[in-house]
């Protein structure tokens, strides 16, 4: 199991930051490392609890396709959405007040797969001799096996971090550079 939780503080009220966090195209559109091709609420309308977000991104690793629904709702501070995909995933939004601004969290947990962790390796080369260790590791050390695995969940957890971190720095860059612009007229 792999969960990945990122907070950033953001100069800007809970309200405003959940309504962005509510809008699946107007986020989706601040992520830095996936170009949003759809990202949308099927049937339209404001997201609520059970509403169904379609999401299809190009990535680093090519188009990524899928489907979203909400699960809890709790404006304006909690939304959290589960994956109807081959490996479910559960995206959690949680926002709460702080000095002037907005901590957010999000908070990302699933099960990663085979193809998932091949993608952590850099090289296919790596990645080939990686998957052959695995292989042998199997039947002949099923720690050293256990291992190997929990390191390529390791270097796959710390790349989807690094991507949230960035993504939320974008967020907060969006609202603070609102915010500067103001300030200096």
């Amino acid at each position: 199991m792999i969960v990945v939780s990122q907070t950033v503080y953001i100069e800007a009220p809970v309200e405003r930051v959940f309504a962005l966090m509510a809008d699946p195209a107007g986020r989706s559109r601040l992520n830095p490392t996936a170009a949003p091709l759809v990202a949308e609420i099927e049937g339209g309308g404001p997201l609520a609890l059970g509403s169904l977000c379609h999401y299809r991104l190009r990535t680093a690793a090519g188009i990524v396709d899928y489907r979203t629904r909400v699960r809890e709702f709790e404006p304006p501070h909690r939304i959290v959405s589960v994956s109807e995909t081959a490996v479910p995933f559960e995206v959690k939004v949680e926002l709460a007040p702080a000095a002037t601004g907005t901590l957010l969290t999000q908070t990302e947990i699933f099960e990663p797969s085979e193809a998932m962790l091949r993608g952590a390796l850099a090289d296919r080369q790596s990645n080939g001799i990686v998957q052959l260790a695995y292989r042998l590791y199997l039947w002949l050390d099923t720690d050293a096996a256990l291992e190997l695995r929990q390191r390529q969940e390791q270097l796959l957890q710390q790349q989807l971090e690094a991507n949230m971190r960035s993504w939320l720095g974008s967020i907060k860059e969006h609202f603070e550079r609102k915010v500067r612009t103001s300030v200096s007229r």
